[in-house]
């Protein structure tokens, strides 16, 4: 018999792979990327966040957040507008098509959650919760 941990190892890549596809496709129709969406998120949910704020949240070079702001603001999802107590920073705000297409992504995240986990029982979705919670903890550990 093969080994247990690497058979549910093999189901979280195909569960990831599956919800990463659905997601793509979704995007793909709202016409914004990966990086947008996550950065939309990032943006409408957390009021006066910089650039440096978005690159730090992301991961990725203050390079990149530019570029990634600056395709965000030519699709009208954001503003860039000079902060205020520090003209050097400059805060990205949603603009209402910005809000818009969060609030469908809030809609598509809940719609991908509930058909995952419609033939799961409560017990069963809390136990795979708490699983769940505790590999995310141990990989984001590794991270650091």
């Amino acid at each position: 018999m093969e080994n247990k941990d690497w058979l549910i190892g093999r189901k979280l890549f195909k569960l990831a792979r599956a919800i990463t596809n659905r997601n793509n496709a979704y995007l793909k129709e709202l016409g914004i990327t990966g990086a947008q969406a996550e950065s939309l998120i990032f943006i409408a949910d957390n009021q006066n966040r910089t650039i440096n704020d978005l690159k730090d949240y992301l991961g990725i070079s203050h390079q990149a957040a530019q570029g990634i702001a600056k395709r965000m603001m030519d699709s009208n999802l954001i503003v860039i507008q000079k902060f205020e107590k520090d003209r050097r920073q400059k805060i990205l705000t949603p603009t209402p098509k910005g809000l818009d297409i969060r609030g469908q992504l809030r809609g598509n995240a809940l719609t991908t959650g509930e058909r995952l986990l419609s033939e799961v029982s409560a017990e069963e979705k809390e136990v795979f919760f708490n699983v769940l919670t505790k590999a995310l903890e141990v990989i984001q550990k590794d991270k650091s």
